[in-house]
């Protein structure tokens, strides 16, 4: 095994003329300044733990073999982003604003250890992987290129995915853009998050905060049938920042008690957001009166009578 991955390593470097970084002016690279004592080898170890994936930074310096790095210079390290979600975002979304193509989402919920049709609460940091552009030099099998990168032919599958493929084998000259989904940036040489993107984080974590205290009371209102307590409590919480099971609980008990205050059209609205963040939500018959279940309806939802 460890033969083969050396092997595969050797073929790798001597092919580096044919692979470049992913997208020009893209955000998946950090500067290093090299001190003395760099290697390459030795930076891939410091950055990703691991002294074999020294090629990308090979890749993302335009570096044809391995050579000598000078104190001073300034080398570009390949690293998976870390982003954090906004209200609205989907695997969908990210993968088209971050890999180019929706159709990636799956390659970048998997990474996050999601299911692709995951409803991501705001503030959700997420890591996107990054990638690499390769140009066959000839006609290159893809499971020859999954073995080289991941040491897996059957991660072929996922590069004819990726790159909407029907084929299994890359002509001369064709170029195809590979997810280097097997590393990540370690933690501790990550950039800080951007001041919006750490307000996201901060509010989700304060919304959840709200929320886990103020859930316990809103049930017992309910029972209780003290809907103004209800309002006034889960009002100030934003459901777009927490989880599914917490967005949808809140939004259920606020909008019914909406409807219990006569006013149906704040009701509609807030079931409709439910709806939004779970689609296939379905009401409760025997907890929620016909009132709430006619409101219910008209947003959309289902009732499990």
């Amino acid at each position: 095994m460890r033969a083969a991955r050396h092997l595969a390593l050797a073929v790798l470097l001597t092919l580096a003329a044919l692979v470049a970084p992913a997208r020009a002016g893209s955000d998946d690279t950090i500067a290093h300044k090299v001190r003395p004592g760099d290697t390459l080898e030795l930076l891939a170890a410091e950055y990703y733990g691991d002294r074999n994936h020294a090629l990308f930074i090979m890749a993302a310096n335009k570096m044809q073999h391995p050579r000598v790095l000078k104190p001073g210079e300034r080398v570009r390290i390949p690293v998976s982003r870390e982003v954090t979600t906004a209200v609205g975002d989907s695997f969908e979304s990210l993968a088209q604003t971050y890999l180019g193509d929706p159709r990636r989402a799956k390659v970048l919920a998997e990474f996050n250890g999601r299911a692709v049709d995951d409803s991501l609460a705001a503030g959700t940091l997420l890591s996107v992987p990054f990638t690499i552009s390769r140009t066959a030099a000839g006609d290159e099998p893809l499971a020859a290129i999954a073995t080289a990168y991941f040491g897996d032919a059957a991660q072929a599958g996922m590069l004819r995915a990726y790159n909407g493929l029907a084929k299994d084998t890359l002509a001369k000259g064709e170029t195809i853009e590979i997810p280097i989904v097997h590393v990540r940036v370690r933690s501790a040489m990550l950039p800080a998050l951007d001041p919006e993107a750490k307000a996201r984080s901060e509010k989700q974590r304060t919304m959840q905060d709200h929320a886990r205290e103020a859930l316990p009371g809103a049930r017992a209102a309910w029972r209780a049938g003290d809907y103004g307590a209800i309002k006034r409590d889960l009002t100030k919480i934003d459901p777009d920042y927490l989880d599914v099971k917490g967005a949808v609980e809140i939004g259920v008990l606020l909008g019914a008690a909406y409807v219990a205050y006569g006013d149906n059209d704040s009701a509609i609205a807030t079931f409709k957001r439910v709806l939004e963040r779970r689609p296939k939500q379905v009401l409760d018959a025997y907890r929620f009166s016909p009132k709430v279940r006619d409101v219910w309806r008209r947003a959309g939802g289902a009732v499990d009578e």
